[in-house]
């Protein structure tokens, strides 16, 4: 392809290594770089420069649930070529909404998660004795395989990979029937390897990438040639790896790594909005917003005191918390949980972060939040530990100085009022936000308590349409929330244009 790429936005020197390195691979290839290192934008400038060259128009993004919304602001930034997207997610898979009709010259680009292609048949008919049969190769993902293969994507890109590491899932056998399908193929992964012992984790991913790379061997050969196991009874138990030198050339053959430390030119902080579309709660909040929006026009929610309670009403929706109409026993009525949304958007990010063995602080406002996301690590068997409001002394001097010595992945969660100042966090360089303070003093200095990590800090922000845009940009720029909820009301709306 000879012609003349312009980058939309200007790449690191890393990140057109990667790209050459794609391009002369001539089918895609590999991105086994570190999180925070841009392979999504390097995967972006890849897909727009292929489209340039009249070789794609139809691309398949699949990822993890809470990263569907990065991809799209990420193509909002770097795909300097007009294109349209379709959120391929559960509720458009169930209401058979068809994939972008085929387009000559234009760009479609579908993102997906992996849940599209481990969900069961539920195709149910009666037999000729009135009895009710499942079909096994119909509904769930057999539609979604049936319609991406209908589709013909012409690039398919696994974000996040290792999600495919077990060649007996349902997920994984899905998207092995879908690679035939791409004239190019490309696996971004931070962690090809989810633990030292499993270097077999990389046999189901390159089934997809390159097929051909290990195709003289099964997984059990692969397995054995790659590792030492003592069969015992019905179990393999490792003892330990071999030619690891041999299966590294042979991954890069197709593969473009790099470290974090490597990218001397990356900035050491980086802030990431993750978007989470609110589905059981979007009724609940749009309710109120346009509730509170009239208010605020008609003059009855005039005092900052009174509009800031309802904007945190509003941010406690978006939480997934509903707060009770005033009883009785309840003066102030109470909080129940309204959605789950939040929650898995961002319990899906702890666990591939976890698999790579990071130590993540979560800043979380309200004490359910705070439960909440507690209950969810212990579920999942992390280290955990929490400073909030009300705690004794000796309780956060245990969290405190018992985080940072834990071996490997550790979760760390934080009130911003009550962890905010003389706690040293910075054995952790990601910290993720799933409910933001209004004050920006609790904002900064709880923020701050990963600014002496070793290594370059990464922010994410959880964010639902509406109040939480709003209280995050806010607190960006030093100014007052409840002003900006006076001066511009119409930006608490969550479907208003722009919040989409």
């Amino acid at each position: 392809m000879s012609f003349t790429y312009r980058f939309k936005k200007r790449p690191y020197h890393h990140q057109v290594a990667g790209i050459k390195k794609l391009l002369a691979n001539g089918y895609g290839g590999a991105l086994l770089c570190e999180p925070r290192t841009g392979k999504t934008k390097i995967a972006i400038d890849y897909l727009s420069i292929l489209h340039q060259g009249g070789k794609v128009n139809r691309v398949l993004v699949i990822c993890p649930v809470g990263v569907m919304g990065v991809w799209e602001d990420q193509l909002k930034e770097n795909c300097p070529f007009p294109y349209t997207t379709m959120q391929w997610d559960k509720d458009k898979r169930k209401k058979k909404i068809p994939l972008p009709k085929f387009g000559k010259d234009r760009l479609d680009i579908v993102i997906t998660n992996y849940e599209a292609f481990s969900t069961p048949a539920s195709i149910k008919s009666k037999d000729e004795y009135g009895a009710i049969v499942r079909h096994k190769n119909r509904g769930g993902r057999y539609d979604a395989i049936n319609a991406v293969k209908a589709w013909q994507p012409q690039l398919i890109i696994l974000d996040e990979s290792h999600r495919i590491k077990s060649p007996s899932s349902r997920k994984t056998r899905a998207i092995w029937a879908l690679g035939p399908v791409a004239d190019y193929r490309l696996i971004l992964t931070g962690t090809v390897v989810t633990k030292s012992k499993r270097l077999f984790d990389i046999y189901a991913q390159w089934k997809f990438l390159n097929p051909q790379r290990f195709s003289n061997m099964t997984f059990g050969e692969f397995k054995n040639t790659y590792g030492r196991w003592l069969v015992m009874d019905k179990y393999s138990k490792w003892l330990g790896n071999r030619h690891e030198h041999e299966l590294h050339k042979l991954i890069h053959l197709d593969a473009f790594s790099i470290t974090r430390e490597e990218c001397y030119d990356l900035p050491k902080s980086t802030n990431q909005i993750i978007p989470v579309q609110l589905e059981e709660s979007a009724e609940y909040y749009d309710r109120m917003a346009e509730d509170m929006v009239v208010r605020i026009h008609t003059g009855e929610i005039t005092e900052a005191s009174i509009r800031l309670v309802q904007g945190m009403r509003l941010q406690q929706i978006t939480s997934g918390l509903l707060r009770t109409s005033p009883s009785d026993e309840y003066p102030n009525g109470r909080l129940v949980i309204g959605g789950h949304e939040k929650l898995r958007a961002i319990q899906s990010r702890i666990e591939d972060l976890m698999e790579m063995d990071e130590k993540v602080v979560i800043g979380a406002v309200f004490k359910a939040d705070i439960a909440r996301l507690k209950e969810m690590c212990e579920k999942l068997k992390l280290p955990v530990f929490v400073i909030s409001g009300g705690m004794s002394h000796q309780e956060r001097e245990y969290a405190r100085t018992q985080f940072p010595k834990v071996k490997g992945g550790a979760v760390f969660i934080g009130q911003p009022a009550a962890a905010g100042e003389g706690i040293d966090l910075s054995c952790a360089s990601i910290m993720q936000w799933y409910s933001l303070p209004l004050s920006w003093v609790n904002f900064r200095q709880f923020s701050d308590r990963i600014a002496l990590s070793s290594k370059p800090t990464f922010h994410e922000f959880f964010l639902a349409p509406g109040i939480d845009q709003v209280i995050y940009e806010t607190l960006q720029e030093d100014g007052d929330v409840g002003k900006m909820m006076i001066q511009s009301p119409e930006r608490l709306l969550r479907l208003q244009e722009g919040n989409h």
